[in-house]
């Protein structure tokens, strides 16, 4: 009796399960493998014992059920009915399956995978790869290569064609995955005919940079004719590359039919060049090897092979060949280059080297890099990688450093770095070493040994702690010479109780000795000083600093030799958020001179209502003449910052300063003893954060002259969706404005602006009135985005000018222009999807411009229509006007790549293309001269035919491609077609 089908499936569901893991237990360390039969409740599981003909028994393990699911690692297998042999390690379909595995899909019946080797084989099947699809009798796979018998593939299966337009039989394919697909036997078929056998073909199916590329120019008599093509190739599972072959030739045009059709001109000169880019990979790391040759040219005087030969240029030679060790492999690493480009170094070889690897503790590098200048005649004699600081060459270089530093000697004396730099050098001569100098060039030996070492925190009584270091590296030559870079630190910190600290500094820095090269020269320096810092804290709300030093010596700047500054810092009530006290002093001991005693004191209230008052006094010591006028100057001043306010309702700051000593003003003006006072009333916020409306007046005066010196007001108000701003300043003691702003936005709609509009009298204000004036008006119109810039703007500037004024008028204008600007990015309306950006600048009417003109525009656009017609370009214009005519002078339409395509068929393009400058000026000889170059594409998905025809010089061009390519295979032809030019 059969149990129900829930239960069935889920009890095959657990015998399947179980079978996973025993095929997991089973293939450990060779494959991992799982099954999925939750698509079909009742699926079977069965175990078979069968003889096989050499007699040995196998276990097969017979899984059925409606679109099972093995999963082998990454790959994976569909089918009805799977057989696995276990002993064997061999999966077998009965009827249709299907299997993907690195990105093929291979779907046939009877397919069997043998889990040994990777392998597959099975009957009329259908692979899918990424780049085509192939069918075939028979297929059977090997680690790298898939092989099809009576093969069948076209690039146009996809394409939804009941017939190709062409395909492919073959006796044999081959398919490198990723690389290429080289049939055998292959018959081409156009349509289902049969037109053509080739013993062999090769189709690249590998990405784009992997394609083969051809390159075909023709030239003229000052332009090369070129025939380029690159070929990429595999040379087995670690390496890969690219093969390149270039013809160049010089043409002269009319040498006969043959070369004016294929090559632009009969040849006067042949040269051939080439390439070779060839990357390998190891277990370890990877590399690559690169050739290419630039043959030398012959070079033509006036009308270039129509004349004489004046020379011939030299040719270019590039190679490169390195390695390197994939560092996240660790120890040992290897790496090795060896480079020659003649584009940058004409001649010059380079080659360096590098090894490295960790024994008995101990890491060791070895480094070299030489070069070698195949031709010393010519004026480029060094390397491209020697430099300040990169020796010409480095014959031979090996540093040693442990690999784990030793711990604290005693706890306290610990080695930070530790290493020995020995190697042989060739680099120009240290010119500041006489003896080294007398030779352009200097080759020897030097030896660096270098080493860190640190005092940690050494307590030495109750309080007392003594920490240093010291950093030194010396570099010794084979000549004798020397040099040391040496620096070093003692500290000693005393505590005081808990009430303070006292800390001394002890710093010496040495650079000291010659070198004869001139990559490792180090700057002279001998300094060395000594720093005590003093805090004093016996309470919570005071705190003293006291900062002193010596320098003992500093052969760099001798004038910091002696006493450094003593600086003294008092803070007072530190410890409080609402008051603070600080007093600064820096006494210069060397030149006697106290300076200066500041002096802080800030209050502050939080809360609702805020106040604040910071005063500021510096009280000068000692007069000290003036650096610029050299007069004796008293520089103690007093500042004040006062604010007190309810926030976000009303705020009234002020500030100002007094010097009490200034100095002596120019003749006729008060002595400059006050900044500014300036008062700023804030009512509401600024802000369009709330619904709370803001108004801001700051007014300045200056109290040495007795008159305002600056007046300004802000207001903003939110109302309902829309937002508004306005702000006017004005220049004093002139009077006349100086900015000013009306904003209305409409947030995600539109804004409004206004700008030079006097919408404030001062008058009532006491302030200077000016006599009529200039001024600069604009007025905006523009977009207002959630966020970005506004997509479209109109804005209108002018001059208002008092002195143009017409009779019976206070104001005339100049200068006036009305801009536009619009930015719509890929809009739908119905079935048109447009695009814009656009620029249109006129010239307004006013009393110095007679007529409005259209001076400038630029307009670049895309419109589709019902996916059948699409127009596309720029169009752009310039203006001049003749003010003695008052007219416009010339008007210039340019025109780049406009172009309108319309698509009758689904596989057909026609249209035209305009690259052209119209002359629009009345009376001109040219004016609109239209001759577009007409073009029309066949896209057949598979394969595409372009063709265009240039009406204005006659050219020809065909070209067929395929898919995926940025050239193809065509040509251009003169013909002497052409329309003929407008004449009035």
């Amino acid at each position: 009796m059969r149990a129900p089908a829930s239960s069935a499936g889920r009890r095959a569901r657990s015998v399947l399960c179980a079978l996973g893991l025993a095929l997991l237990a089973a293939w450990a360390g060779a494959a991992r493998i799982s099954i999925d039969a939750a698509s079909d409740p009742d699926s079977r599981l069965e175990i078979r014992t069968v003889t096989l003909p050499d007699g040995t028994e196998v276990a097969l393990y017979v899984l059925t059920g409606d679109d099972l699911i093995v999963r082998i690692d990454s790959d994976e297998l569909r089918a009805n009915h799977v057989e696995v042999d276990l002993t064997n390690r061999i999966v077998r379909v009965i009827g249709p399956g299907t299997f993907t595995s690195g990105g093929q899909t291979v779907t046939g019946d009877d397919l069997v995978i043998d889990l040994r080797d990777e392998t597959f084989i099975g009957d009329d099947v259908l692979i899918v790869t990424e780049a085509i699809d192939v069918k075939g009798d028979r297929a059977s796979r090997v680690p790298g290569l898939i092989r099809v018998a009576m093969g069948f593939f076209s690039p146009c299966t996809r394409c939804g064609q009941e017939l190709e337009d062409y395909a492919f039989t073959a006796d044999q394919v081959e398919i490198y995955p990723g690389d290429r697909l080289v049939a055998f036997g292959a018959t081409v078929l156009v349509r289902g005919v049969a037109v053509m056998y080739l013993p062999v073909m090769v189709l690249p199916i590998g990405p784009q940079d992997r394609q083969p590329r051809l390159e075909y120019a023709t030239g003229d008599a000052t332009h090369r004719a070129l025939l380029a093509i690159d070929w990429p190739y595999a040379s087995g599972a670690d390496a890969y590359g690219d093969v390149g072959i270039r013809y160049y030739a010089d043409v002269l045009p009319g040498g006969g039919w043959f070369g004016d059709a294929l090559l632009g001109g009969g040849v006067v000169e042949s040269y051939l060049g080439g390439s070779l880019y060839h990357r390998y990979y190891t277990e370890r790391g990877k590399g690559a090897f690169a050739v290419d040759y630039t043959p030398g040219f012959l070079t033509y005087g006036v009308g270039g092979t129509a004349g004489p030969v004046t020379g011939r240029t030299e040719p270019i030679f590039t190679v490169r060949l390195d390695y390197a060790d994939e560092e996240v492999l660790g120890p040992p690493q290897t790496s090795f280059a060896v480079r020659r480009d003649d584009s940058r170094r004409p001649g010059i070889w380079e080659a360096e080297v590098s090894a490295s690897d960790v024994r008995n503790g101990v890491v060791g590098r070895f480094t070299s890099q030489v070069y070698v200048d195949s031709d010393p005649t010519d004026t480029v004699t060094t390397p491209s990688y020697a430099g300040s600081t990169v020796p010409l060459q480095t014959l031979a270089r090996l540093r040693l450093e442990p690999e784990a530093l030793p711990d604290p000697v005693a706890g306290v004396l610990k080695l930070e770095r530790l290493f020995v730099d020995v190697g042989a050098f060739q680099d120009r001569s240290n010119p500041l070493n006489r003896s080294a100098a007398v030779s352009p060039i200097s080759t020897g030996g030097r030896a660096v040994e270098s080493h860190a070492l640190s005092l940690t925190p050494l307590d030495l009584w109750s309080g007392a702690r003594l920490e240093g270091s010291t950093d030194f590296t010396g570099y010794y030559y084979d000549t004798g010479e020397r040099q040391v870079d040496w620096a070093s630190s003692l500290t000693l910190q005393q505590a005081l109780g808990g009430f303070g600290a006292l800390g001394v500094t002890y710093t010496r820095n040495v650079r000291e000795g010659e070198t004869p090269y001139r990559f490792d020269v180090l700057p002279y320096r001998n300094r060395s000083d000594v720093r005590a810092r003093l805090r004093l804290d016996p309470v919570a709300w005071l705190r003293f600093e006291q900062r002193a030093g010596y320098v003992i010596v500093d052969d760099r700047d001798p004038t910091q030799v002696g006493w450094a500054p003593l600086e003294s810092t008092l803070t007072l009530l530190g410890n409080l958020d609402w008051i603070s006290l600080t007093v600064k002093n820096a006494y210069d001991l060397k030149a006697g001179d106290p300076g200066t005693l500041d002096t802080t004191l800030t209050l502050t209230s939080r809360g609702t209502v805020r106040a604040s008052l910071t005063v500021e006094h510096s009280q000068d010591l000692m007069r000290t003449p003036d650096r610029l006028t050299g007069e004796p100057h008293d520089t103690t001043e007093t500042s004040a910052t006062a604010s007190i306010g309810v926030q976000g309702v009303v705020e009234l700051s002020a500030t100002t300063a007094y010097r009490y000593s200034p100095l002596t003003p120019a003749a006729g003006q008060p002595a400059d003893h006050f900044d500014d006072l300036e008062v700023k009333l804030t009512l509401g916020t600024l802000a369009h954060t709330d619904a709370v409306p803001g108004l801001a007046v700051t007014y300045a005066r200056d109290l040495d002259l007795g008159q305002v010196s600056a007046f300004g007001v802000e207001a903003a108000a939110t109302l309902g969706g829309l937002q508004f701003d306005a702000s006017e300043r004005i220049a004093l003691p002139s009077g006349r404005l100086s900015a000013s702003k009306l904003r209305l936005v409409w947030p995600g709609v539109a804004a409004a602006q206004a700008e030079g509009l006097l919408w404030l009298d001062t008058a009532w204000l006491g302030l200077p009135q000016p006599e009529p004036y200039a001024r600069q008006l604009a007025f905006t119109l523009e977009g207002a985005p959630a966020s970005g810039s506004p997509d479209w703007q109109v804005r209108y500037t002018t001059i208002a000018d008092p002195a143009l004024a017409p009779a019976g008028r206070a104001l005339g204008y100049r200068s006036s222009t009305l801009t536009g600007r619009a930015l719509v990015v890929d809009r739908v309306a119905g079935p048109v999807r447009f695009g814009v950006d656009g620029f249109v600048e006129l010239l307004w009417h006013d009393e110095q411009q007679p007529t409005t003109y259209l001076r400038r525009a630029n307009l670049t656009f895309g419109v589709d229509l019902w996916d059948r017609v699409g127009l596309q370009g720029t169009v752009g214009y310039t203006g001049t006007y003749d003010y003695a005519a008052e007219a416009v002078a010339t008007g210039r339409l340019t025109l780049q790549e406009v172009a309108l395509m319309a698509r009758p068929l689904d596989t057909l393009y026609v249209g035209m293309v305009i690259d052209d400058v119209w002359n629009l000026t009345g009376g001109s000889a040219t004016g609109i001269d239209l001759r577009p170059r007409f073009v029309a594409v066949w896209n057949r998905c598979c394969w595409a035919l372009y063709g265009s025809w240039d009406s204005r010089t006659g050219a020809l061009a065909i070209t067929l491609t395929t898919p995926g390519t940025t050239q193809g295979l065509g040509h251009v032809f003169d013909t002497g077609w052409v329309i003929p030019e407008r004449r009035p």
